[in-house]
């Protein structure tokens, strides 16, 4: 569900598959798979990096696995262990190999968005997203070559429906979340960011227009978000062919609950 107006983006494969249940707003489930876009010959994958929430008994935790070109899947790796539901994972490598994970934590009736980093030689305890509206969920990263962490989720301050935020973590810390829709009074949900290979970042996501939902896209001017606007109907068709069950994919035996399965491959 990524769009980009005729610009290439940095190579890789996403899969993501939603379960909204726990997202506040909507109920379905949905797979993105965005390859390469733009790219008609994607560069030699080098690694892929899989994260999924599965349920303990307990509740769900976070896990982590990796794969080296056409290699075996590495063990699973838990990267939490709390007392809420984390749900939703997405990860991303940084230019300099390190790795964030990003997520939805729910304890009892707060949501809000973790995060936590591999730094080469292990994984960083789980830190909260500062700054959040009252509620925080859907999260999606993307990083740039200048080693900047983008965040995009959907967040609820309380007063009116769900809107898309984003904020970015540099070497001065995270960025105070600015809202990325216009604002409204409808739902604004599913936020992808996908970064080109000259710099630019966009922002595509759905909300609810007139009588149903529509894909809206926005791209960061340097100091705000461009006014919202509809992807045109040429190219909604390709958007909704790359949407696949993720049934497709071959994954190892111990991923039993697909529901909530991030992967992304990188060709870097």
């Amino acid at each position: 569900m990524v769009y980009f107006m005729k610009t290439p983006v940095k190579t890789h494969t996403i899969i993501k598959q939603l379960p909204l249940w726990m997202c506040c707003t909507l109920c379905f489930l949905f797979v993105l798979v965005a390859v390469g876009v733009g790219r008609e010959q994607p560069a030699p994958v080098v690694s892929r990096d899989m994260v999924w929430s599965a349920f303990d008994g307990l509740r769900h935790e976070i896990y982590f696995s990796t794969q080296e070109k056409e290699g075996e899947w590495s063990p699973p790796l838990q990267l939490t262990d709390s007392n809420a539901d984390n749900l939703l994972p997405c990860i991303v490598t940084m230019p300099d190999g390190k790795k964030y994970v990003v997520w939805a934590a729910m304890e009892n009736t707060r949501l809000q968005i973790m995060y936590a980093l591999f730094d080469g030689a292990k994984w960083t305890e789980a830190q909260v997203v500062p700054d959040l509206p009252e509620t925080a969920t859907m999260p999606f990263v993307a990083a740039n070559d200048a080693g900047e962490l983008w965040l995009v989720f959907v967040g609820n301050d309380g007063t009116r429906h769900d809107d898309v935020y984003s904020t970015r973590l540099s070497q001065g810390g995270w960025s105070k979340p600015e809202q990325v829709n216009a604002s409204n009074d409808v739902p604004d949900i599913n936020p992808f960011i996908e970064i080109d290979q000259d710099g630019g970042i966009q922002v595509t996501w759905e909300g609810f227009r007139n009588t149903g939902y529509v894909f809206l896209f926005s791209r960061w001017q340097g100091d705000r978000w461009s006014t919202e606007q509809p992807i045109p109907t040429e190219d909604r068709e390709s958007l909704q062919h790359n949407r696949k069950q993720v049934q497709e994919e071959e994954l190892p035996d111990f991923v039993e609950d697909r529901s909530m399965l991030f992967i992304r491959t990188n060709n870097f």
